[in-house]
């Protein structure tokens, strides 16, 4: 019997998140983490509110925080969600060639990357294997990751651990001793977006990590802290520029991977 191929399919690791497939319209990403895309057929298009006309590129660096319209047409594009720290987004921006209407295009091993992104999605590798290519493509040269701020890195890790509690942002402070508007500032330096951004964006990773543990839509997002449906249709609208209901119809043809073999202390995957 010849092997049915996902639509989509999604890895999910804490430190990076991969999406491979269609996009069956064309979305506006607003991310709280940087973003790394490829284009797997044909170029797409990229716009903004400032920019005097569209640009068409078949990769793209995006930092945290940034707005952009993207219309992949009929093509299949794979999505590189980075690590939140942005350490990825510092190796990867001298691999870029490019820098049009304030956008990072043109990645240089953009076909390595390419490459492994189609064998993830017809051939499904396991989650070790994936994680190690895409971090040599990512990091060819093994070079050491930029420095961060390990108050900051603290922070994210609470955030992590408890990511269905509010925890506040006086007792993050307090944590890592430090004033509020100190570990505003830092947060922001650090990682790109406000603290409240970022734990919004983190529960979006949950919420797909407890659908692939079979919740439905709804109770994932309950698990992971959203008040409600309504405050997670929000979330998910402003953040990613689909409905739930998108993704949910979408689900039925997208493989999803979570790794379950990972290193606590990098997030990387490890063999068992």
């Amino acid at each position: 019997m010849e092997k049915t191929v996902p639509k989509a399919v999604l890895y999910l690791w804490p430190r990076r998140t991969v999406h491979v497939g269609r996009l069956e319209q064309p979305v506006q990403f607003s991310q709280a983490s940087a973003s790394l895309m490829v284009s797997l057929d044909s170029p797409f298009r990229v716009s903004k509110p400032d920019m005097a006309s569209v640009v068409e590129c078949t990769s793209l660096l995006l930092r945290p925080g940034e707005t952009a319209d993207i219309d992949p047409g009929d093509g299949r594009v794979g999505t590189c969600y980075l690590d939140a720290l942005g350490q990825d987004y510092g190796l990867l921006l001298p691999q870029m060639t490019a820098f049009q209407s304030g956008y990072y295009c043109g990645f240089r091993r953009e076909r390595q990357l390419r490459e492994l992104l189609i064998r993830m999605l017809e051939e499904e590798p396991d989650e070790v294997s994936s994680y190690q290519r895409l971090e040599s493509v990512i990091n060819p040269k093994d070079e050491n990751y930029p420095e961060v701020d390990s108050r900051v890195a603290i922070v994210v890790d609470l955030i992590r651990e408890s990511v269905a509690e509010n925890r506040s942002v006086e007792e993050l402070a307090q944590a890592v001793n430090l004033s509020v508007p100190r570990l505003v500032q830092l947060f922001r330096q650090q990682v790109g977006v406000p603290i409240r951004r970022y734990r919004q964006w983190h529960r979006l990773f949950v919420t797909a990590i407890n659908v692939a543990g079979g919740c439905s839509l709804t109770e994932a997002a309950i698990q992971a802290g959203f008040t409600d449906s309504a405050h997670f249709s929000h979330t998910f609208r402003t953040t990613l520029g689909l409905r739930p209901s998108d993704v949910l119809s979408a689900l039925v043809n997208t493989r999803m991977v979570v790794a379950n073999a990972l290193n606590r202390a990098t997030g990387q995957a490890i063999a068992e």
